[in-house]
């Protein structure tokens, strides 16, 4: 029987892919969403890692998006230190929820 398992690097590599396309919101306003629901969306019922790494991902932008606009700014700064420590995590394997992150995609 073949072994069918993707090996942990695969869920890793999906998540990141996800963190790099939030890069999109350097170019047009709210990217940093679309460019992970974009990928999410195309590819969630084709990679079962795309389809349980989308909805943290985007939560953490998400959220971070609305505390940005609430703080008047201020929560950019942060916002950016933990996509950066977020996105470390991701590479080394680990699970990072970045504090608070919304839960409001399931």
């Amino acid at each position: 029987m073949e072994n069918t398992t993707p090996p942990p690097a695969v869920k890793q590599n999906w998540e990141m892919y996800m963190e790099l396309a939030s890069l999109a919101g350097l170019i047009i306003p709210v990217g940093n969403i679309l460019g992970p629901l974009i990928l999410w969306i195309m590819k969630k019922d084709q990679e079962e890692e795309v389809k349980t790494a989308g909805p943290a991902v985007l939560n953490f932008h998400i959220s971070w998006t609305i505390w940005s606009i609430v703080t008047c700014g201020i929560g950019g700064i942060v916002y950016l230190v933990f996509w950066i420590i977020r996105l470390v995590k991701i590479c080394n394997g680990q699970d990072y929820t970045a504090p608070l992150t919304l839960t409001l995609i399931k």
